[in-house]
């Protein structure tokens, strides 16, 4: 009976150390593939990096930082030497090399089907060559001071695994041979992910031999999930639960400031009427032409929003209101520009001197998996666009819907988030404003928005090496793009994460939930 009793005791005893062994983590929104290739697109990119890696990648605080390169140097912005880590394997026991890395820089700019293509962070790519096992030469087309940080969104994958794979490759697990500190384990897509530890990891050894990802979509569930214990953490609290999750001893919220700007998409194109979202006001013929052609139109749209009350009182203070398209001591801020001012009536004075006294009528859309509080935001938005004659009305969808329509240029009027993973405005403005196909420019342009100023712009800017020279043409560039009202910025997020006591979690600006984030409490 002792021996029975000092056995019991002792697995009693090795309990919490078993416990800590795995991490659990509930999500709102799933990844929309595993090849890391396939879409710009936040929660692919972070569930990618727990098996992948980049060359140089954004720190906690958006701090580009050596990962797989060790050193990048140029003198003139067009020749890069870049230096790769020694030592490094990847997951089936082969040597990492310079081969690889010129591999996945072709393949990212170049997988069928993609709704949202890395070949914007590779455009400016015109030469790779390989020069030796771990050292390579990146020629630009032209000067290009921010290649390394347009990389950094680059996973790097094994050239013996992925030439010739598919995305199906990937998502089956064939293919998702990485270098990162988890190795794929299994994957049920839109309900969850598991990785094992990478126990030959070149870097820090995670203290978790196992990290499960639970997709709980819906709000309520994933708080429920935390204050039942069944996850340890989870991402994207309801700014309605923060203070409920706050004011329970057993739990923490980690909050951070984020990156991710909120903002609303206009298509002014007549194409956009086919959509049947833009129509006519009740009774009224049919419209002729697109009322969001006409820039008062997008002004009144604009200022009719009261961008404080959607920070106040439907976001619960968890966001930040904005007139602009990057946050606070980012490079392309500009302490001058102000919020937009609510001005209900002086919307109605420009509907009318557009031609619009009787309104008309619009269908607004956002998914309601991804952004905290869009549909409550949807709403609101469109009872305030009622109020100065714009009869809205709102469509929700899972992200999983929202995306493939709004690249097919279905949804001429949404409101969706974009994050910046490189810390300056180019990253943000160039994808989402530049003309589509032009050069690489326009890879997440979903409202068909063209204007070759503002392309120009975008080249002089990205090819400027002069910092001060480079920060001025892009303030022209924000002043058009905020004057043209295509991409209205609303707010940006503030990241909450709940977590158990007992963890701590270094919380990350881009909204990243990475598993290498979280360690057990001192």
């Amino acid at each position: 009976m002792r021996s029975v009793l000092l056995a019991a005791a002792a697995l009693l005893a090795a309990a919490p150390a078993l416990a800590q062994q795995s991490l659990t983590i509930g999500l709102a929104t799933p990844p929309t593939a595993l090849d890391p290739h396939y879409h710009a697109h936040a929660q692919s990119s972070a569930t990618a990096a727990h098996v992948f890696e980049q060359l140089h990648a954004p720190d906690a605080k958006m701090q580009i930082v050596p990962r797989l390169a060790t050193g990048a140097t140029t003198t003139d912005g067009i020749t890069w030497d870049v230096s790769l880590r020694e030592g490094v394997r990847w997951h089936d026991g082969t040597p990492f090399t310079a081969d690889d890395v010129a591999f996945s820089i072709h393949r990212a700019a170049n997988v069928p089907n993609s709704p949202g293509s890395f070949g914007t962070y590779t455009r400016e790519v015109r030469r790779i060559e390989v020069t030796g096992p771990l050292s390579l030469r990146i020629t630009a087309a032209a000067p290009a001071p921010l290649l390394m940080a347009n990389l950094s969104n680059i996973f790097i994958v094994s050239r013996r695994h992925g030439e010739g794979a598919t995305t199906d490759d990937y998502n089956s697990g064939k293919a998702m041979i990485g270098t990162g500190p988890y190795r794929f384990a299994r994957w049920s897509a839109g309900t969850e992910i598991h990785f094992a530890r990478n126990d030959a990891y070149w870097g820090q050894r995670e203290p978790w031999e196992r990290a499960s990802f639970r997709v709980i979509a819906n709000n309520t569930a994933r708080t429920a999930a935390l204050l039942a214990g069944d996850v340890d953490l989870i991402a994207d609290i309801p700014s309605t639960d923060v203070a409920r999750v706050r004011g329970d001893r057993r739990f923490q919220v980690v909050t951070v400031a984020s990156n991710r700007l909120v903002f609303l998409g206009l298509d002014r194109t007549d194409e956009a009427l086919a959509t049947g979202h833009v129509r006519a006001a009740e009774g009224a013929p049919a419209l002729a032409r697109n009322p969001l052609g006409e820039v008062r139109v997008r002004r009144a749209l604009s200022m009719a929003i009261d961008r404080r009350a959607l920070v106040e009182r439907i976001n619960e203070g968890q966001a930040i209101a904005t007139g602009q398209f990057l946050p606070e001591g980012f490079f392309g801020h500009f302490a001058d520009i102000p919020v937009e001012r609510h001005d209900p009536e002086g919307a109605r004075r420009l509907l009318a001197e557009a031609g619009f006294p009787a309104g008309f009528r619009l269908t607004l859309t956002t998914s309601n998996d991804r952004i905290v509080n869009s549909a409550r935001m949807v709403q609101a938005i469109g009872q305030m666009w009622t109020r100065i004659g714009v009869a809205t009305s709102v469509e929700t969808m899972p992200h999983a819907v929202f995306t493939p329509r709004r690249n097919r240029y279905e949804l001429p009027v949404f409101l969706s988030s974009w994050g910046n993973q490189t810390g300056e405005s180019l990253y943000t403005l160039v994808p989402q404003l530049g003309t589509r196909g032009q050069g690489g420019l326009g890879n997440a342009n979903r409202i068909r928005y063209s204007n070759p100023a503002l392309d120009r712009l975008f080249v002089a800017a990205g090819t400027e090496i002069d910092a001060p020279r480079r920060l001025g043409l892009i303030r022209q560039a924000t002043d058009i793009a905020l004057a043209d009202a295509v991409m209205l910025p609303l707010l940006l997020q503030v990241n909450n994460w709940g977590a158990r006591q007992g963890l701590g979690m270094a919380p990350r600006v881009d909204q990243y939930t990475l598993a290498m984030s979280v360690r057990p409490a001192d």
